[in-house]
């Protein structure tokens, strides 16, 4: 792709339901973001709770 192509691609303005897409697709992968983080989080509570539990029975 030549870089005039590029140019005119990054300048063509987007429709309204392509906007609307983008904004969906931004909050979907902002969610699954906190979702990871969120299990990742619970993930780590879990195993030092467990760790814990198997230092009372010694």
């Amino acid at each position: 792709m030549t870089k005039a192509n590029e140019k005119s691609k990054i300048n063509t303005p987007i429709n309204e339901s392509e906007r609307e897409e983008l904004i969906r697709l931004r909050e979907e992968n902002r969610l699954l973001k906190m979702k990871i983080i969120y299990e990742k989080k619970l993930q780590a509570l879990l195993l030092e709770e467990e760790a814990e539990a198997r230092k009372k029975q010694r």
